[in-house]
């Protein structure tokens, strides 16, 4: 039986197809569902760039402060930025596309009628923080794309995918 279930999201083709999955998925076992987005620590990538200014994010709006630490803060530490660079702009982005992701996910699995979800917006190692999330929250299974918004680094280290599904105590479901 399947009663928790995280779903890693990053704003990938084949993170919305694992979102669909995980929600169905959530849907017909009623189960808990967790979303987690890690935010890159990596300057942002053109699909990045692309999405943020699709979803319109300003340099007015300002994200949200998580109860555990101002994730804007973390990701402006990764990128080493000061308040007045073009790296504390990349930061103020990666935040408020990391919540847009969640928010949008969040929504669609209310519409499906999921009616247990957490959240998770961490910074940190992609692979190690959804592993985390899935060991705090007991998860049966943990759905993610087979492929992510990475740059070319990760087929020279690995996929997060790859990690994810040979270090997890759980079931892993990876989608096309």
């Amino acid at each position: 039986m399947i009663k928790n279930i995280v779903l890693a999201i990053d704003g990938s083709v084949h993170a919305q197809h694992a979102q669909t999955m995980a929600i169905d998925l959530a849907s017909k076992y009623d189960a808990q569902l967790t979303l987690v987005h890690v935010l890159t620590h990596d300057h942002p990538s053109t699909e990045f760039e692309r999405m943020a200014e699709v979803e319109h994010l300003s340099d007015s709006k300002q994200p949200r402060v998580s109860e555990k630490e101002n994730t804007y803060s973390a990701v402006a530490r990764f990128l080493g930025s000061t308040n007045d660079s073009k790296d504390a702009k990349e930061s103020r982005i990666i935040v408020l596309l990391g919540e847009q992701i969640i928010d949008n996910a969040s929504k669609s699995a209310h519409k499906a009628g999921v009616t247990s979800i957490t959240t998770e917006i961490l910074t940190g190692d992609y692979a190690n923080s959804i592993l985390e999330v899935a060991k705090k929250t007991d998860a049966d299974v943990i759905v993610m794309g087979r492929r992510g918004l990475s740059n070319l680094k990760g087929f020279v280290t690995g996929s997060v995918s790859h990690k994810v599904s040979q270090r997890a105590e759980c079931s892993v479901l990876t989608v096309k």
